[in-house]
C-alpha cells in the first residue's frame, strides 16, 4: 500500500487599511456624505478573499460592506485591494470598521485588521430669525 500526502502552503499575506488611522483608531465622517475605504491585502497566495466589515456592538454582529476588489499577481505573490464607497446614517455612528483577508479551503486562514470606530460630525444648521 502507498500513502499519498498533500500539503498545502498558503503564504500569509499582510492586511493593513491603507488610509492613515489615527493613534485613536477615530476615523471622522458626516452623515450621508461619501466615505472611501480602503483595504489592502499583499503578499498572499493562493489569492485571498477581502472582505469590510461593520460591527455593531449593542447588536453584537457584523455585515459585509458591499465593495469592489482588484487584484495584481506580484512576483508569483497576489495583492488584493478591496474599495468602498460608504454612505453612514446617522445610526452608525460609533460603529467598528474592519477588513478580513481568508483563504478558502485548507488550511484555512484569516487575518483580521485593526478596527477604527466611526464617529460621524454634527452638521451645523443656521436658525432662521
Amino acid at each position: 500500500m502507498k500513502y499519498v500526502y498533500i500539503f498545502c502552503i498558503s503564504v500569509r499575506p499582510n492586511t493593513r487599511i491603507s488610509q492613515p488611522v489615527p493613534a485613536n483608531s477615530i476615523i471622522k465622517g458626516t452623515k450621508d456624505v461619501p466615505l472611501d475605504l480602503t483595504c489592502l491585502s499583499t503578499g498572499g497566495y493562493p489569492q485571498q478573499t477581502v472582505s469590510w466589515y461593520m460591527f455593531r456592538t449593542e447588536q453584537n454582529s457584523a455585515r459585509i460592506i458591499q465593495c469592489t476588489t482588484s487584484s495584481i499577481l506580484n512576483k508569483g505573490r497576489y495583492d488584493v485591494t478591496e474599495t468602498c464607497t460608504y454612505t453612514p446614517g446617522q445610526a452608525d455612528d460609533g460603529v467598528m470598521l474592519y477588513c478580513e483577508s481568508s483563504y478558502t479551503g485548507t488550511p484555512t486562514l484569516l487575518l483580521k485588521s485593526e478596527e477604527v470606530r466611526l464617529q460621524l460630525l454634527c452638521k451645523l444648521h443656521r436658525r432662521e430669525q
